[in-house]
Parts: C-alpha cells; sequence; structure tokens
C-alpha cells in the first residue's frame, strides 16, 4: 500500500489531445484547433466497458467505442483507432491521410476492438489513424475501472461461432495506479463526452517520472501558448497547456468537524454506526470534482502551480513545474529520506561498513576496483581491488576518498571511530607490501587481516598485520573509551599472533583481537569449538567490554550457557562477551531448529546486546511474533549484560529477507539494515522499488522488542544495504551497494556498474499523549500532546475501540496503521501544534465518549502517537 509523504497531493490535469479537425466525424467543428476540451465523441457521458470476451483482442482490458473513435486500455497503454470519410479533405492536414480499406492489415494492436468472431466494425471506404500512447519508463499496470456507471452494455455476434456478452458493466473513467513509482493516471470524461486523462502524484512522489510517448505520429512541437501540437497524417491535434494543484487538505482531516472552515468546537460525540464508511478502503472512489473538467481558478482547497510541456524528442514529452512545490504543506515520511550519495569510478565498488562522528559527518569503508574513485587523495594501489575509505559531510557532500591496500586485493569491511574522529578500518588483505604497515605480512594460502588507522582528515597514520600461517579475516571492529580497536573475524590459522589460548578445532575459529590505539597487539583470543566459528559483528560496552555474534556449528562452544539448537544447516547464531583483558565471560547459542547467522550485534547504555542476523527457523527462541514464510527472515534479538536473551522478533515479508549490521540510538532502539526480496515486508511505509532480486532496506525496533516502521531502499536495480549508523540526533546513515541509477534521494548520478552508496535517514519519534477526562459524559475531557512537528498540522482520531485500522488509499498517510479500531472512527479535531511541538484541546464529553480510544497522527511525518483511552 503506498503510503502519502506530503499533504499536498499533486493533480496534473491534461485535456486529451485529441481535437479533430473540422472535417473529422467525431463531433462539431471547433474554430480553434488549440482548443481545450479536446475529443467530443457525440454521445452523452464516457463509458469504458470491461472486456469479457466480445473484443477478440485478449491484451484490451477495457474499451471505449464511440462515433469515429475507438479508444483501448491495454497494460500500460492507450491505443486511439480513429476514422473518417474517404472524401473528407482538411486544409490543416500535413500529409495526405493514411488510405486502409476492408481492415487495417491485420495488425492485432491496431484492430484492438474487433469482435470475439474477428470482424471490424468499419466501413469500406474510410480513412483510418491509429495512435498508441505510452509512458516510458513506467511500470507494468494494467487498468482497473473506475467511477461505475449505471448503464450495462449486451454484445450478441454474429456468425457460428458468436460470442455474447450481456449484462456488462460501463465505467466512468479507467484507472492505472502506481504506473510510475507514486503516480497514477486517470483517464475519463465528462457528461458532454469529452475524454481527457490526469495524473494524480502522491505527496512526496517524483513527478518527473512523467513521460508520455506517441507511436502513429509525424512529430510533436509547442506553441507560445504553451499548447501541444501533435502532428498526424489526419491533421494536426491538440493538448491544451497543462493544470498542476495541490490539495491544501485532505477531506479525511475534515471528518468529525475541526477542520479549516469548520471551527473547533466541535466534541468527543458519539460517532453514527457507519462512520468508519468515510475510511472505505474501496479502491476506487469516486473522481473528485476535478474529473468532471478543468478544475476552476477560483476553487478554494487547491494551490495551482505553474507548469508546462517539455519535449524530450519528436514523439515524447513530459510535464515541468517552474518553481518548487510549495514546502510548507509538505508531509515528511517518518523516516524521511534526506539524501543519497553514490560512491565510486567505473567499475566494482562496494560499501561495507559506515561510523558517524560527532558532528555527523560519516566515514565509511568498503572495496573499490575502480582507479578514478571520486574524491581520491591517492593512487590505487594496483591489485584487483583496494579497500577504501571515505568521509562524507552530514549534508551529503564527498570530503575525501583514500585508498588502502598494496599491489595485491584488499578488503575494507569494517570502520569504527575514536573521540577524535579517526577512523579505524579492518579487513583482509594479499598484499605483502601494504601503505603504511608496521609489521611484516604473516604468510598464509590468501588473507591476513588487517587494522589501518586514518586520520580525520583522510592521512594514513598506520596499518598493522593481523594473523598466523593460515588465512585470516577481519570484519567487524569497535573502539573503546581509550581508543584501543578491537577486532573480530575468524582464522584457519592455529598460530595466530598475540594468542592467549588455543585454536579450538575444525577449519574456522572465530576470534577477538585488541590493539594499542597506536598500533600495538594487545591480545588475542579464539572462540569457537571443534567444528568451523565465525564472528561478523563487535561491540564494546562502557566497561570496555566486547561483545561479538556471528554463527557456529560447534555444539561444544567455550563458555557457552546453554544448547545448540540445531537446524538443517547445522548452524546456530551465538553472542559472546569477552572482558577488556580478553577473559571469556559467557556464550549464548541463538536460534531454533533450522539454522542461524548472526551479522550485526550493537550494545545499549545498559550493556545489554542487541543482535542482528538471518533465519530459516519458525521456532526461535524468545520469538514475539511468528516467520513470515519464504526462505530467510532477517532477527534482531536482545541479550542482557549477564547473556539472557530478552526478546526476539522476526523482521521480512513472504520472500528472501537478510539482515545485515545494526546500530542502537541514545534510549535502546535499534536501527538495522539488509536486503529483501519480499514486497510484503511487514511494517513498510512505502512500496518496493523493484530490480531483478533486492531492495535494502531499513528497519526500527523498539527497546523491548515491537517493529516500529520498516522503508525500502533503492531504485529499479538491485540494492544492499551492508552497513548502519547513527549520529547524534537519531539519524540513520546507511552504506552498502547499488546497481539503480535511480536509487530514490540521490544527489549525484551513478559512476558506473555497481558503485557504494551511503544514504541518510532522518527518524523523528512518535508523539506522546496523554488524557485527563472526568467520566460518565458530561466531561470536561483535556487531551494534551508532545513530541509532534512543530508549528504543523496534526489530527486527533477518536474510536470506541482499539485495533490496527489502516488508512486507506487516496488519504494521506495512506498505510499507516492506527492503533485504533474501525467503531465509530472519526476525526474530531485537526489543526497546527504549538512552535515546541506541542498542544492540547479541551473538550465536553459527549455520550459514549468515554470508555474509547484516542491518537493523535503527526501528518508531515505520518508518524502516530500512543493511544490512550478516555476513562
Amino acid at each position: 500500500m503506498r503510503r502519502f509523504t506530503t499533504s499536498s497531493a499533486m493533480v496534473v490535469v491534461l485535456a486529451c489531445c485529441t481535437l479533430f479537425p473540422p472535417s473529422a466525424t467525431a463531433g462539431p467543428a471547433e474554430s480553434d484547433p488549440a482548443a481545450t476540451e479536446m475529443l467530443r465523441l457525440g454521445l452523452r457521458g464516457v463509458y469504458f466497458v470491461p472486456n469479457q470476451g466480445q473484443w477478440a483482442d485478449s491484451e484490451v482490458h477495457y474499451g471505449l467505442r464511440s462515433r469515429g473513435l475507438d479508444v483501448a486500455c491495454r497494460q500500460s497503454a492507450l491505443t486511439m483507432h480513429m476514422a473518417r470519410e474517404a472524401n473528407e479533405s482538411n486544409a490543416t492536414t500535413k500529409a495526405s491521410p493514411k488510405r486502409e480499406r476492408g481492415g487495417v492489415g491485420g495488425a492485432s494492436h491496431e484492430a484492438f476492438l474487433a469482435d470475439a468472431s474477428g470482424s471490424l466494425r468499419e466501413s469500406a471506404a474510410l480513412d483510418r489513424l491509429t495512435l498508441t500512447i505510452t509512458f516510458p519508463g513506467s511500470h507494468a499496470v494494467l487498468p482497473v475501472g473506475g467511477n461505475p456507471q449505471a448503464a450495462k452494455f449486451n454484445y450478441f455476434v454474429g456468425g457460428e461461432d458468436r460470442t455474447t456478452a450481456s449484462d456488462v458493466p460501463s465505467f466512468g473513467a479507467v484507472i492505472y495506479e502506481n504506473l510510475y513509482d507514486g503516480v497514477d493516471l486517470h483517464v475519463m470524461g465528462n457528461d458532454d463526452g469529452v475524454l481527457k486523462y490526469e495524473f494524480h502524484v502522491a505527496p512526496g512522489a517524483d513527478y518527473s517520472q512523467i513521460r508520455i510517448a506517441y507511436d502513429g505520429i509525424e512529430s510533436l512541437c509547442i506553441d507560445d501558448a504553451g499548447d501541444l501540437h501533435i502532428n498526424t497524417s489526419f491533421g494536426t491535434l491538440a493538448d491544451g497547456a497543462p493544470v498542476v494543484w495541490q490539495e491544501d487538505l485532505h477531506p479525511l482531516l475534515r471528518l468529525g468537524g475541526g477542520g479549516p472552515g469548520r471551527g473547533s468546537s466541535s466534541d468527543f460525540t458519539e460517532a453514527p454506526a457507519n462512520t468508519a464508511a468515510h475510511f472505505s478502503n474501496h479502491p476506487h472512489p469516486d473522481p473528485p470534482p476535478q474529473s468532471r473538467g478543468r478544475e476552476p481558478e477560483s476553487a478554494p482547497s487547491r494551490q495551482h502551480l505553474p507548469a508546462r510541456f517539455e519535449l524530450c524528442d519528436a514523439h515524447t514529452y513530459r510535464i515541468a513545474l517552474d518553481g518548487p512545490v510549495d514546502p510548507t504543506r509538505e508531509l515528511i515520511i517518518d523516516p524521511e529520506l534526506q539524501w543519497m550519495t553514490y560512491l565510486g569510478g567505473i567499475r566494482e565498488d562496494e560499501g561495507r561498513g559506515i561510523a558517524v562522528d560527532s558532528a555527523g559527518n560519516a566515514l565509511v569503508t568498503g572495496w573499490t576496483h575502480s582507479t578514478d574513485f571520486e574524491g581520491r587523495n591517492n593512487a590505487h594501489h594496483g591489485g584487483d581491488f583496494d579497500a577504501f575509505v571515505l568521509k562524507v559531510s552530514a549534508s551529503g557532500a564527498l570530503q575525501w576518498m583514500t585508498y588502502l591496500g598494496g599491489t595485491g586485493g584488499d578488503f575494507g569491511d569494517g570502520i569504527a571511530l575514536d573521540s577524535a574522529g579517526n577512523g579505524l578500518v579492518t579487513g583482509s588483505t594479499l598484499s605483502f607490501d601494504f601503505e603504511g604497515r608496521n609489521n611484516a605480512y604473516h604468510g598464509g594460502v590468501y588473507y591476513d587481516a588487517f587494522i589501518v588507522k586514518v586520520s580525520a582528515t583522510g592521512a594514513l597514520q598506520w596499518m598493522t598485520y593481523l594473523g598466523g600461517s593460515g588465512d585470516d579475516y577481519g570484519i567487524g571492529i569497535a573502539v573503546d573509551s581509550a581508543g584501543n580497536a578491537l577486532v573480530t573475524g575468524y582464522a584457519t590459522s592455529a598460530d595466530f599472533e598475540g594468542r592467549n589460548n588455543a585454536h579450538h578445532g575444525g577449519a574456522d575459529d572465530a576470534f577477538i583481537v585488541k590493539v594499542s590505539a597506536s598500533g600495538v597487539l594487545q591480545w588475542m583470543n579464539y572462540l569457537g569449538g571443534s567444528r568451523n566459528d565465525y564472528c561478523f559483528g563487535i561491540a564494546v560496552d562502557s566497561a570496555g567490554n566486547a561483545l561479538v555474534t556471528g554463527w557456529t556449528s560447534s555444539t561444544d562452544f567455550e563458555g557457552r550457557n546453554n544448547v545448540l539448537h540445531g537446524g538443517e544447516y547445522d548452524a546456530d547464531a551465538f553472542a559472546v562477551k569477552v572482558n577488556a583483558s580478553g577473559a571469556l565471560q559467557w556464550m549464548s547459542y541463538l536460534g531454533g531448529s533450522d539454522g542461524e547467522f548472526g551479522s550485526g550485534i550493537a550494545v545499549d547504555s545498559a550493556g545489554n546486546a542487541l543482535v542482528m542476523g538471518a533465519t530459516y527457523s519458525s521456532d526461535f527462541e524468545g520469538r514475539n511474533n511468528a516467520h513470515h514464510g519464504g526462505d530467510f527472515d532477517a532477527f534482531v534479538l536482545k541479550v542482557s549484560a549477564s547473556g539472557t536473551l530478552q526478546w526476539m522478533i522476526y523482521l521480512g515479508g513472504t520472500s528472501f529477507d537478510w539482515g545485515g549490521r545494526i546500530a542502537v540510538d541514545s534510549v535502546g532502539n535499534a536501527l538495522v539494515t539488509g536486503y529483501t526480496y519480499s514486497t510484503d515486508f511487514e511494517g513498510r511505509n512505502n512500496a518496493y522499488r523493484g530490480g531483478v532480486y533486492y531492495d535494502a532496506f531499513v528497519v526500527k525496533v523498539s527497546a523491548t522488542g515491537a517493529l516500529q516502521w520498516m522503508t525500502y531502499l533503492g531504485g529499479s536495480g538491485d540494492d544492499y544495504g551492508i552497513g548502519i549508523a547513527v549520529d547524534s540526533a537519531g539519524n540513520a546513515l546507511v552504506t552498502g551497494y547499488t546497481f539503480s541509477t535511480d536509487f530514490e534521494g540521490r544527489n549525484n548520478v551513478k559512476h558506473n556498474y555497481n558503485d557504494a552508496f551511503v544514504v541518510k535517514l532522518r527518524i523523528a519519534d512518535a508523539p506522546q499523549l496523554s488524557v485527563a477526562a472526568t467520566c460518565p459524559s458530561g466531561g470536561p475531557i483535556h487531551v494534551s500532546w508532545s513530541g509532534a512537528t512543530p508549528g504543523r498540522l496534526a489530527a486527533l482520531i477518536f474510536a470506541s475501540e482499539q485495533g490496527a485500522f489502516v488508512l486507506p488509499p487516496q488519504m494521506p498517510c495512506a498505510g499507516t496503521i492506527l492503533g485504533l479500531g474501525s467503531r465509530q472512527l472519526q476525526v474530531v479535531w485537526t489543526g497546527n501544534t504549538g512552535p515546541d511541538g506541542s498542544g492540547a484541546v479541551g473538550r465536553t464529553a459527549g455520550p459514549g465518549a468515554c470508555g474509547g480510544y484516542l491518537q493523535l497522527l503527526d501528518v508531515p511525518t505520518c508518524g502516530t502517537s500512543n493511544v490512550v483511552r478516555v476513562e
């Protein structure tokens, strides 16, 4: 379900361009070829009829037949078939009319309203013209009927194999929902038979996506009045200049009183039993008044915006707005996408880890194959890949980029910051000559782990190899209050330098290493059991203890306080705590009867560990909801400072969902990222972007394990969220990599192939509501709130029951889930909050108000307050 992101729905109104020349058979002659009411169908009203077999072409889903015109509504396209007497002439005709006799040459897209028996409604002496209107870059969308009409149609086709269709309904409009992201197309007519189309652009959606292309014409041009002229073999057709407006206030916010022009004296009175009908989820409501013709300029609830046509090429045009959309009436999705920046060069680039300094700048690490990485302050070292570290300002501007590595392959995976803003990076390297090294490569078949320190300005401070004679991989890193770096990963080396215990066995052991602020190795601990063990995430608490997560198949993992859960993949996620001197405190298996994989960990102010990962188990221990289906669900769980599982929550939809990394805000909420193939991810506040497989995502989970919201990130290609961090204001910054050239929120262009990226999301806290009431009825009832958007619109909503009412399409904040039921649902107050986001309302209780429930909808963020009972 698409969610509104501004309070102002933008509507682009285009009167249909098909004005026939004076001699055409479609209707009375027009003296002005640029008249705004373009197509007069010669009948009273417009009737779109669904194809129930009466037309042979199954790709026609709705059709309109009129004197001189057939219109076929197809998937993401309209075909218009025009006819006129063959001996007609027209002084404005640009070229000789195309002459067709006895049919349309067998072209199936032109014979779109052939009867099911194959016959065409035609004369042997007619000139014919077929125009096809498409929408480049749009989604594949089927039309649906809107504005049902009373008229019914019967089709009785002659011949032995005749097909009949009786009692076929009719509609005054057809609607292409979400033709572009957040954009619906409405094709409709008025009672005078004038056909036109409108684009309804959901608040916050990008109107510039819209493209209209004509096939079967000679050319397009725009005259001095801004009208579009369509040059065809029939002559010149025309579209009047577009009309664009924004709704000032949606009718939802006027229900129950309190909206503009309604005063503010409404009470909490019992609503009629059918009040909830105002919130009907009917997908195709009757079109608003503007669908009956051009909107009067004096309409008090709309602000008209200057707009014009703009040609893209000889057959395609778009709609351009002159000046910005009124920012004072925007609604912001919670979270709001602040900006997105592509990072990279002409070859492959991946962002893997991200950290944020005290000023809100983001430092990102990953790896790159590009020798021309934007913002570089040094040269690519050689080999296939270099690690990198870069800095992006709080506003999304690239500050600098530094290659890290040597002549072999080098891969950055984790990054952390010390109190001075220096970046500590870990990863894996094949290079014997890694720049800045203070020790020697240890050997191994392939890889050593490494730590690099880079200053706040991008200058390399030092580099340390970590490992032994086998292969060793650094993946996660954290920094304690003294500036020491703690690194985790996994190793095949039994002789890892600095070890204070023995390799446990199996091919791989997890490990933790501590390195001083000057790059000196302090100690190393193996973690695991007799089988394979892998660490991927690490965090440090205020006492300097390290908490790590990953996954293991060992039933005898050292320090365990429970048993392996088992599973098809013979793997559990785990959490381990090690103190500042390297001593193992405890280890907890995490999971169910199938496989689990821990990928990220963070620590809250109380020392609790929050773990992110992916699971195949439907019976994950500690779960507070059900597995969504598909292969894997992402998960988040909380483990106490002593190793006790507090809760676990599944995240995802009915397809594949994979957890990446996790961050914790100042009040203990978890912000997580990953990637998903699910179009129905629970808690979503926007739509899946597309791509062959994956969208990145961000999810917020409360400190008690409740899902707050989920946001898809990306474009029409595949997008992968890998790393996440939270700044001091609670904003989330995400990195990963993308194949999308149209990533939402982008402030620059994709470099090539896959790019790394950084996205910033503004996270707003939910408003808080309080009620003081005197019951039974008679009041007064005093309602107050805080935490709403300062000076902006809010709505106070009442219902007689709690529940999970979803605000339907065509409403502000569509898709938002209220904590109220539908019985006696009504808006009892709307208005602007105070300059600090607070507000208060006093009312006298009406019958039935006491015992009911109230919730505040913060319209700019679509955030909802807690639900309070009136008692």
